[in-house]
């Protein structure tokens, strides 16, 4: 008996321990792929926290934290059915701790030789400590099919995801892996067989010391510092001085299919990076690499990456890169010329409007070593440039307006090559919960222009069923020749949340146009942990 009811209050001590508390916050700047948010350590959120955007009870996109500060995160965008902007809503579900039983509960709980205290009762056995490595991360089973008519062009892809940081609690170790086992089959009913073809990445994997001084990483790692260095097969060492931190990554540059360790490529940089005590006022970070092909110089270049907020409601990104040599005839001369730069600015005048404008420039990029033998003269060497203009709206009863519109340079006038996108969103209709958003894309240049028209249905059930279709026509006509096509696009999206961890998302789309009709099926089961 005495077991049973110890039994049963050690499962009630458990269940006390901590309870889920619901927190809400804005999202305060978005660029470059990256969401910052309101909530910071304070309102209880930890590294990889998921986050949900939402608007009128409806979740708009799944965001991950990625970077903490006491009242900011940042975050990366895991799933979006329509973009994220300043000031939207975000919602997280954070557990705190619960009072423990009153100290009653504890006279009948015994210790290892069930002896009573001195005062009569018997104390509460210590509980065991924390396990020495923490785990989190996500993983996914995936299932990509393409169906024709001619079943020779059929493609299966199955694959396994996996998004995974460790740590131990004592020792400020911690292994970062992110990689996907996949394989491609063209043209016959077995992915697995002989004819399939490896198209598995290992994006990161990494050891890492970090005593919050110093940094130490092997494996092949991104520089969260400087992402412009890109990925390294080697080491990297940096130290933090206050809100500075300067440091060198070296090693192997890995090929494109990012598997094996190749020794072709050698490469050396430095960086520093400035954070504000706030990340979300001002970030600065900057890198000089270098990247040599059997010893031989192969590319020279420094960059530039900043974020800043300015006031409460004006934000700056900017990013750019230099490359100090370029080729002429069969030599590497030094010759420092912009390589690419992009500067946006985006203004919140309130609640219900945010304008965007932005510039960027860019050339072509080419490794020394590959075109080496090619003539100068068959090299485009030209900056092209444009700028984005964009505005998002939000006006009472759940209607919104999205514009992006981005005009560039080209052989004609500038702004004859252009694209412009715009999004329109009605949010729970007649108080159904149905989401309604029609967009209109628009793309043209000297050579083609382009159409597209779409309308996506969103609804939500019991926050547990997310259900979308979706349709979407385009067409586009050559000038020159006036060679016209089209294609309808059906599709459907169906994301159901089984338990706060495990998920099932599956697409389907049907494709007809182009002289073709096909079917793909995308399919994942997701589980956080």
């Amino acid at each position: 008996m005495r077991v049973a009811v110890a039994a049963v209050l050690v499962v009630l001590v458990m269940n006390a321990r901590a309870e889920d508390r619901i927190i809400r916050g804005r999202v305060t700047y978005v660029a470059s792929g990256t969401v910052y948010t309101s909530l910071g350590r304070e309102a209880g959120v930890k590294d990889s926290t998921v986050l949900r955007v939402v608007a009128n009870k409806d979740t708009t996109a799944t965001l991950q934290i990625v970077a903490l500060s006491s009242k900011s995160s940042a975050c990366i965008v895991l799933r979006s059915i329509r973009p994220v902007s300043i000031d939207d809503e975000v919602i997280g579900t954070v557990s705190v701790a619960r009072p423990q039983p009153p100290d009653t509960a504890k006279a009948i709980v015994s210790t290892p030789g069930g002896a009573l205290s001195a005062t009569g009762v018997r104390p509460l056995q210590p509980s065991m400590g924390p396990g020495a490595v923490s785990v989190q991360g996500r993983i996914g089973a995936q299932y990509f099919t393409t169906r024709y008519d001619n079943p020779a062009f059929n493609i299966s892809e199955p694959g396994v995801v996996l998004n995974m940081r460790a740590a131990m609690r004592d020792v400020p170790l911690k292994l970062d892996l992110y990689a996907n086992v996949r394989a491609l089959a063209i043209g016959t009913q077995s992915p697995f067989g002989k004819a399939a073809v490896n198209q598995s990445r290992v994006y990161g994997l990494s050891l890492s010391y970090d005593d919050g001084s110093n940094i130490i990483s092997v494996g092949r790692i991104i520089p969260s510092f400087s992402p412009s260095i890109g990925f390294v097969d080697g080491a990297l060492l940096s130290k933090r001085f206050g809100s500075l931190v300067v440091g060198t990554t070296l090693g192997y540059q890995p090929d494109y299919t990012l598997r094996g360790l190749t020794t072709d490529y050698q490469k050396l940089a430095l960086f520093a990076q400035y954070t504000s005590s706030d990340p979300g006022l001002l970030s600065v970070s900057t890198a000089s690499a270098r990247t040599y092909y059997h010893a031989a110089l192969d590319r020279e270049a420094a960059s530039l990456l900043m974020n800043a907020a300015i006031g409460q409601n004006l934000f700056l990104y900017a990013n750019g890169e230099m490359d100090f040599r370029r080729k002429s005839g069969d030599q590497f001369k030094l010759s420092p010329q912009l390589t690419s730069v992009y500067v946006n600015c985006n203004y919140r005048f309130d609640t219900a409007l945010n304008i965007g404008l932005g510039v960027d420039a860019a050339r072509t990029y080419y490794s020394f070593e590959s075109v080496r033998t090619i003539p100068d003269s068959l090299l485009f060497n030209d900056l092209r440039w444009g700028m984005t203009l964009n505005f998002s709206w939000f006006l009472p009863w759940g209607f919104a307006l999205f514009d992006t519109y981005t005009p560039r340079s080209s052989e004609g006038a500038f702004g004859q090559d252009y694209a412009n996108s715009l999004w329109l969103n009605f949010s729970n209709i007649l108080s159904t919960g149905i989401n309604l958003r029609p967009n209109v894309t628009v793309n043209a240049s000297q050579y083609i222009k382009a159409e597209g028209y779409g309308i996506s249905l969103q609804k939500t059930f019991e926050q547990s069923v997310d259900v979308n279709i979706r349709l979407l026509r385009n067409s586009y006509v050559v000038r020159q020749t006036d060679q016209r096509n089209q294609s309808t696009t059906l599709g459907c999206d169906v994301m159901v949340f089984i338990t706060r961890s495990l998920s099932f998302l599956v697409t389907y789309d049907r494709l007809d146009g182009y002289g073709v009709i096909s079917h793909s099926v995308f399919a994942e089961f997701g589980l956080r942990f």
